[in-house]
């Protein structure tokens, strides 16, 4: 079965709130911070000696209720987080909506749980990545990025990553000019 693509038709603040929780979400799993093995159904924080729901409570809390404007509810996290474990969350810059902001694109496989979920919105299903939309006549890539960052909630942490992304990206691209 292949993936497909779920993108919100209307800017929708819940929607771009749900998926940058589900984003960071992930990130912790990266960054080990979160446990989550295939054989366990329920995730839990690396530094907790909690197991089962209790643990996933825990996390839960942590990731999903530390603002209440940001909060998802503990269905439709344990829905990504336990039950549909194949996803990803995209990100990227878009002016569709009259300003410059982000867009996120969910990838998941196709299931009576996901279109449960989906449904909720008014949104776009598609088999493959969606492509930006933006207007290149108003805004070139620095100013696309600029706008995007700007716009998001950028940690510390996140900027570092991201710095390190671009300073591997010139080293890549200065061996390539380098070795025609």
């Amino acid at each position: 079965m292949s993936n497909l693509y779920y993108v919100s038709l209307e800017k929708n603040e819940r929607w771009d709130q749900e998926m940058d929780l589900i984003k960071q979400y992930s990130n912790l799993i990266e960054e080990g911070e979160v446990l989550s093995k295939s054989s366990c159904y329920y995730p839990r924080l690396s530094q907790t000696a909690k197991r089962g729901r209790v643990a996933f409570i825990e996390l839960y809390k942590n990731i999903c209720c530390q603002d209440k404007e940001r909060m998802m509810s503990i269905e439709d996290f344990e829905l990504f987080v336990c039950k549909q474990k194949a996803w990803e969350v995209h990100i990227q810059p878009t002016d569709k909506h009259g300003s410059m902001c982000a867009e996120w694109v969910l990838e998941t496989q196709s299931d009576t749980i996901v279109n449960d979920y989906v449904n909720q919105y008014e949104y776009l299903c598609t088999p493959e990545m969606p492509s930006i939309n933006t207007d290149e006549e108003k805004t070139d890539n620095v100013s696309a990025i600029k706008n995007l960052a700007s716009n998001l909630n950028i940690t510390s942490s996140d900027g570092i990553q991201i710095i390190k992304y671009f300073l591997a990206e010139l080293e890549q691209l200065s061996v390539q000019v380098g070795n025609p």
